[in-house]
């Protein structure tokens, strides 16, 4: 009896280092910043860790072209290279805390999906 509540001891104590780890984990993921470029860097935006957008600068030589479905269609792949490469920076995030451990399933009670 004693060996089953020194085992469940044991478990809350690593549940708890655990607990904190993700936390730290969720800190480090939220100040993330990553930039996603397209037409060679006249449309740029930043997300972070996240996946929220913070920015989107346009090259104004870009507002002088007659193309906006051009200008539509930059934008689009800048927005998806940033949320890609927050993607991969929140995964990096998650495998470091585990030790490369699969951690995808509970990267998604953070607002991650990096299965």
């Amino acid at each position: 009896m004693f060996d089953k509540i020194k085992n469940f001891s044991e478990i809350l104590t690593n549940m708890g280092a655990f607990r904190e780890k993700m936390e730290d984990v969720k800190k480090r993921i939220a100040a993330i910043r990553v930039m996603g470029d397209a037409g060679a860097g006249m449309v740029t935006v930043t997300a972070t860790g996240e996946g929220l957008i913070t920015n989107v600068a346009i090259n104004k030589q870009l507002f002088d072209a007659d193309d906006n479905k051009m200008l539509e269609d930059l934008v689009l792949a800048a927005v998806n290279d940033a949320l890609k490469k927050a993607r991969e920076a929140t995964a990096y995030e998650f495998q470091a805390a585990s030790g490369g451990m699969d951690l995808s399933e509970i990267s998604k009670l953070f607002g991650g999906n990096l299965g």
